[in-house]
């Protein structure tokens, strides 16, 4: 039995009542979100966020490797607090457990595909596949329209889960008594959340603790990722430095940030710098897809935590040269009209969770 569940595909179709949580665990906080169907609209139930820095005697705002028993005792407390009720979930793997590529194969229609996909698998996955469980779809070609076609030529997606990080989970999700739920990784979470029907190719830049991704979806499968050290805990650690103050200083100087405050631009400048590279790179890497797909994309979501600083989609924008825009992902569930200011404020932070929750009501 695939324990992924088709990591590629949607999760069965699932018409009950009951809620579903979607858990997103990072490298600095650990997020839920829980998703109802109440009258045939998938409305948010309850949500929650845990710093996961103090569990591991760090500070707020760091990345931290927990143990089995902070890990445990972190997600207790997250759904606890956040009063979460369901007792079914859908768990989205950190991309460091995880192994995500494109790759291109010559073969035939009548070939046997599968054992091609392995043999490359086994070139270009950084483990044993005796070590990881693997998936694969094969995705719309990506090529200028003035280019030959290829009939053989066939675009496959390979995305791995290691099988440590699988038993790993299984067991912390048993501890609060939920059995096996379906595991998919972070990129697929993300892309559901934003995804809209009437667009056929998007980039989505997800701002973490530790890393900046870009992913490139078309038609709702990922075609391109990218992953760079750049995120949020790095930033903070930066502007200790060019600030002189203390790591948990700078991580509160960083969330109180006020653009009317006189150290607001030096605040900027150092978080700012932390992304320069990142933010290079992923533009050339739109523009020479654009380029080979003959498209252009109308804009580039952002989302994450890292977002949320004031000015990164103006500074995103300046860097790439096109349009921004500041993620919500839950406009795509129902909620109080009273938390509009707030969901938006926090969406981007919720977006892998959201979309989590969301593989079950495809």
């Amino acid at each position: 039995m695939n324990l992924i569940n088709n990591i590629l595909s949607s999760f069965h179709h699932d018409d009950s009542s009951s809620g579903v949580l979607g858990i997103d665990i990072g490298s600095s906080s650990m997020k839920v979100v829980e998703l109802q169907e109440r009258k045939g609209v998938v409305t948010l139930s309850t949500y929650g966020e845990v710093q996961l820095g103090p569990y591991a005697g760090k500070q707020i705002g760091e990345s931290v490797i927990l143990d089995p028993k902070q890990e445990q005792e972190a997600l207790v407390d997250v759904i606890r607090e956040s009063a979460v009720k369901a007792r079914s979930a859908v768990f989205a793997m950190p991309l460091s457990s995880s192994f995500v590529t494109n790759v291109s194969i010559e073969a035939d229609a009548d070939a046997d595909l599968a054992a091609m996909v392995r043999v490359e698998a086994r070139k270009v996955i950084p483990a044993s596949l005796s070590e990881v469980t693997l998936d694969w779809a094969e995705v719309e070609a990506v090529k200028n329209t003035k280019e030959k076609s290829d009939g053989n030529r066939r675009d496959i997606l390979i995305a791995s889960i290691q099988n440590s990080a699988l038993e790993r989970f299984k067991i912390l999700m048993q501890f609060v008594g939920i059995e096996q739920p379906p595991t998919e990784i972070e990129c697929f979470s993300a892309i559901r959340s934003l995804y809209a029907n009437n667009e056929p190719d998007i980039a989505v830049i997800d701002i973490g603790a530790i890393s900046t991704k870009l992913y490139i979806a078309r038609k709702g499968l990922l075609m391109r990722m990218y992953r760079i050290r750049a995120g949020g805990a790095i930033a903070t650690k930066r502007i200790s430095e060019v600030l002189e103050v203390s790591f948990d200083k700078a991580e509160e100087m960083k969330y109180a940030a006020n653009k009317q405050d006189a150290k607001f631009s030096d605040l900027k400048r150092a978080h700012n710098s932390s992304y320069d590279r990142a933010f290079r790179e992923f533009n050339q890497v739109l523009r020479e897809y654009e380029q080979k797909a003959a498209t252009k994309f109308s804009a580039v979501y952002v989302s994450g935590g890292g977002a949320l600083f004031p000015g990164t989609d103006s500074y995103l924008k300046e860097s790439l040269g096109r349009e921004v825009i500041l993620v919500n992902p839950f406009s795509k569930v129902a909620y109080p009209a009273f938390m509009e200011d707030t969901m938006r404020t926090i969406g981007p932070s919720f977006t892998v969770a959201l979309g989590a929750a969301l593989r079950v009501f495809e």
